[in-house]
């Protein structure tokens, strides 16, 4: 528990949660007070909601400003916002929110308002009375705040993709946020590791992000409305990472009438719902599921191939050592058969009880499910140690390998309006991570010799298994003290429990850690407006941790000066920490691709200081935001089974218990450091941005390379992204352009043999100092094209996109094979020239 050991007096959580109480029950206490001049109010409060036109929803982080001054408010979760002291005259107010149509809204507020206002936003251009319609929707939003960006989901699904409109592939193309692998739609941001990104859905943590290997994101776009990236420096209230965090805000659906939408591509399909149930309950009900396990479609089978590795060269590149061949010439047969599919839901269910109060339930579940099995026979088995040679050509090896792995999340919120200044947030969620990998294999030969551990490519593990769960409450509260200064308070608490197992030959554990720990927070953040032209966000964050007994202080600073109404400065600074860890496999091919750990006294917390400063000058038509930051970094984790093993081999005898006991994880400090340079133009038929990314992230590990310091296997020093949109009436055309530095590596330079004192031979492999290697560059064009068409009752969308248009040639990773002499090298290559087509159809 929590407080166990301890009196709860003493406890700084508690103590910390106290203070903040009796802060926020003195501002509760009343209304605030607000100034009077000859018995007339001389400011009065602009309070409303900012919704979408068509449907009602409620859009989050909406910019809602009087035009010409210094007055203003960003809307909730929920859509809310006020405007504290407001100077009382007439005035119009500006409102801007990321995929719609900038607005400019007359108000005479020289009276109260006598309710709050209700601001819809439009997606198309079009000119109401009492509204302008001032520039057209934008894809891309930059914040006033150092590291902040937003991004349109809407304008996300005309992007090229490979098969699935993908909302994490399309953060990637932002700078600072890398992301250059076709078997990946994680997002590296400025030095991170995607572990290290806290994936927030409703206020859910999602602990993995994607389907298919990594393929495709685990997020369906239709069921998402607002997507907010902090890519460093964030405030205080996100917490228990140390490199980023997305933010993901679902849909609540249509309120006003019955809405639906479905499509299909060449390996899924998906749909949404969304039922007003009566004028205060709605839901929305949205499902993708893949029929690749139904149908194997070329495209299907060209990914599998390529996330299987099956799409492997025998070339050789910079580099590479000896000379091979994908796949051996022996082999007289080889059979595989894939079974693969994959599903998410997200539903949601919104309950009005009162215009002050707001319940809402939201649901996500995804899961993947492969199956993999192979048969080689015919073949002779060749394996070469310090004096054997193994030849059968009737040995046969049949293996069986099935994977499964997803999410279930859950959340439920009651917001309440408590009185025009002061919101409170009541958040309650479970989030469940499982991932299940066993492999089995059989052997038969009419040799004696027919003993599988003689064999290098006989899998580490024959059974992993992963779970992750936690259970959290939070209570986040938003005060409006005055124009200049908006306060944020917020308690939490966290239950987690993490398993991981891996096994071999159903007897002898690898890795064994089942850790169950509670996690108490709480914060306080204050945005201060000191003049018209500087604000400064200070903030804390503290944290105990049961599982180390240490309480942790995080504080937090950020500051925004305008030099003119076009050119900006910003910066942020940070202290965070992180207790749970995704561990991420070396060996692809071996095992899970990754598994979640959770931090103990052996593998302590992670740990990241962050340092931003960057400027912003934009116009009505171009915007230009170039960041510079600095990450320091302590207790990174390292998994290496192969460098765990083999030190357990130099440093112990045969049979010797040292053999197994390696846990493989290693840790050590390191930094991340770069410039991020954005060009974006904003409007015209063609619209789009240029990004540039200069970026190094080193690792320094007693116990790996000698303890010298080497580059992580994500550094990429350069990286450059494109992006363009053509309008042309009902066609919609984009083109993405990405370039990158080629990826480090490390390289198995030899290898010898230990022989000890009872006659047995071990295998000792001497590898690299530690990704001293690099991939060639790597670079891909895509491009798209889209068709709308609308009747009285739907609208239509016919599309094909293309994938790695000029079909250039990237490398994946690089695959040795020590069973030859000399190294066999094999190119596993990433996506060549991939074409898709898709249709969609939604209820005006």
């Amino acid at each position: 528990m929590l407080f166990s050991g301890t009196k709860f007096y003493r406890n700084p959580v508690f103590l910390s949660a106290g203070l903040l109480l009796c802060c926020m029950a003195g501002s509760l206490s009343g209304q605030l007070p607000v100034a009077a001049r000859s018995g007339r109010p001389e400011t009065n409060n602009i309070m409303g909601y900012v919704r979408d036109s068509e449907s009602n929803e409620a859009l989050p982080y909406a910019n809602v400003v009087i035009a010409g001054t210094n007055f203003g408010a960003a809307t909730n979760s929920d859509g809310y916002f006020v405007i504290v002291n407001a100077p009382a005259d007439s005035c119009r107010l500006k409102v801007l929110y990321v995929g719609y149509n900038s607005q400019e809204i007359a108000l005479d507020n020289t009276r109260p308002l006598a309710k709050p206002l209700l601001i819809k936003m439009v997606r198309q251009t079009i000119e109401l009375q009492e509204i302008t319609v001032t520039q057209p929707a934008e894809m891309l939003e930059v914040s006033d705040d150092a590291g902040q960006m937003a991004i349109s989901p809407a304008e996300v699904a005309i992007l090229p993709n490979v098969g699935e409109v993908d909302i994490f592939r399309s953060l990637q193309l932002l700078p600072g946020i890398s992301g250059v692998n076709d078997g990946s739609s994680g997002l590296y941001v400025r030095g991170g590791t995607p572990d290290q990104n806290l994936i927030l859905l409703d206020g859910m943590t999602v602990y993995h992000v994607d389907h298919f290997f990594g393929m495709f994101s685990a997020f369906n776009a239709d069921a998402i409305k607002d997507i907010r990236v902090y890519k460093g420096g964030f405030p205080a209230e996100f917490g228990g990472r140390t490199s980023s965090v997305v933010n993901l805000t679902g849909k609540t659906g249509d309120v006003n009438n019955l809405r639906y939408g479905m499509g299909m591509n060449l390996l899924s399909a998906h749909g949404v719902v969304e039922v007003p149930l009566s004028e205060k309950v709605n839901f929305l009900l949205s499902a993708r599921r893949s029929y690749t396990d139904l149908v194997q479609s070329s495209l299907y089978n060209k990914l599998f191939d390529f996330m299987s590795g099956a799409s492997a060269s025998g070339e050789s590149g910079p580099g590479n050592i000896g000379n091979g061949s994908a796949v051996s010439p022996n082999i007289s047969m080889r059979t595989q058969n894939p079974d693969f599919y994959f599903y998410d839901l997200n539903s949601k269910i919104t309950y009005n009880p009162s215009p002050l109060d707001i319940l809402s339930l939201s649901i996500y579940s995804g899961r993947d499910n492969l199956g993999q099995f192979q048969n080689l026979s015919g073949t002779q088995f060749d394996y070469r140690g310090a004096d054997l040679l193994f030849d059968d050509p009737n040995a046969s090896l049949k293996t069986s390998q099935n994977t499964r792995w997803g999410n279930l999340g859950l959340s439920g919120k009651w917001s309440r309006k408590i009185n025009d200044r002061v919101y409170a947030n009541l958040l309650a969620t479970y989030s469940e991570y499982v991932s299940k990998y066993d492999l089995s294999r059989s052997f038969s030969s009419s040799s004696g010799l027919d003993s599988l551990h003689y064999f290098r490519g006989t899998a580490l593990a024959g059974l992993e298994d992963n779970r992750l769960r936690d259970l959290s409450l939070h209570l986040d509260n938003e005060i409006h003290l005055a124009n200049s200064h908006d306060l944020k308070v917020g308690l939490g608490l966290t239950d987690f429990d993490v398993r991981y197992t891996s096994s071999q030959n159903d007897t002898t554990y690898l890795v064994r850690r089942e850790t169950s720990a509670m996690l108490g927070s709480w914060y306080l953040q204050d945005l201060w407006k000191l003049s018209p032209a500087f604000e400064v966000t200070g903030g804390l964050r503290g944290t105990y941790y049961q599982e180390t007994a240490a309480y942790s202080s995080e504080p937090r600073a950020s500051l925004i000066y305008k030099l003119s109404n076009s050119v900006r400065l910003k910066s942020a600074w940070g202290r965070y920490y992180q207790f749970v860890n995704r561990i991420a496999n070396e060996n692809i091919l071996d095992g899970s691709r990754d598994f979640w750990v959770l931090s103990d006294k052996e593998l302590e917390p992670g740990y990241a200081e962050h340092w931003l400063a960057g400027i912003t000058t934009e116009d009505e038509e171009f915007l230009l935001d170039v960041e510079g930051y600095y990450k320091d970094l302590d207790k990174v984790v390292q998994y290496s089974r192969r460098a765990s093993y083999q030190q357990a081999i130099l440093l112990s005898e045969p049979g010797s218990e040292a053999l197994l006991r390696g846990s493989g994880f290693f840790q050590g400090t390191g930094f991340a450091k770069g410039i991020d340079v954005l060009l974006q133009r904003k409007t015209g038929r063609l619209t789009g941005w240029v990004g540039y990314s200069y970026g190094k992230v080193h690792y320094k590990f007693p116990d790996l390379n000698d303890g010298r310091p080497f580059p992580a296997a994500h550094d990429r020093t350069h990286e450059v992204s494109v992006v363009g949109k053509l309008a042309l009436k009902r066609w919609d055309v984009t083109a993405t352009w990405v370039y990158a530095t080629g990826k480090a590596y490390t390289v198995p330079e030899n290898q010898y043999y230990l022989h000890f004192k009872d006659g047995s031979n071990r295998g000792y492999i001497h590898v690299s100092e530690m990704n001293s290697y690099r991939l060639p560059e790597y670079q891909r064009l895509d491009f798209s094209v889209s068709r709308n068409f609308e009747t009285r009752t739907n609208k239509y969308v016919m599309g094909f996109s293309i994938f790695n248009v000029l079909n250039h040639t990237n490398l994946w990773y690089r695959q040795f094979d020590l069973n030859t002499v000399p190294v066999a090298v094999t190119d596993v290559k990433m996506l060549n020239f991939t074409p898709t087509v898709y249709f969609q159809v939604y209820s005006r």
